[in-house]
């Protein structure tokens, strides 16, 4: 059964990546961090070793993919509260302007 539930869990973990479904891969590495947990309190990792190699590489894969994702949403915040700083110095410098007239 633990066989079969790493299998599970790497191909909900693989889906939930392509699908860029963020809440589903926190939700899927909670589950497999429990089961790692057990696996380690039962000794199984010998036996279980091939599966969690496997589940191993797509966690990386889909980790890297997270930090590229992040790192992207940080440089578009970034540019967006530069571009609202921006405006505001233009509103401001506009509304003086039209004051002055």
């Amino acid at each position: 059964m633990t066989s079969k539930r790493i299998l599970q869990l790497n191909q909900a973990l693989e889906q939930a990546a392509f699908d860029e479904n963020w809440n589903e891969i926190r939700r899927v590495d909670a589950q497999i961090s429990d089961l790692l947990r057990a696996i380690r309190e039962q000794g199984l990792y010998e036996n279980l070793h091939h599966e969690l190699d496997q589940l191993r590489r797509s966690h990386a894969r889909v980790a890297k993919m997270c930090r590229e994702q992040h790192d992207l949403l940080r440089i578009k915040l970034q540019q967006y509260q530069q571009n609202r700083e921006g405006l505001q110095a233009y509103e401001m410098f506009s509304a003086s302007d039209e004051e002055n007239e």
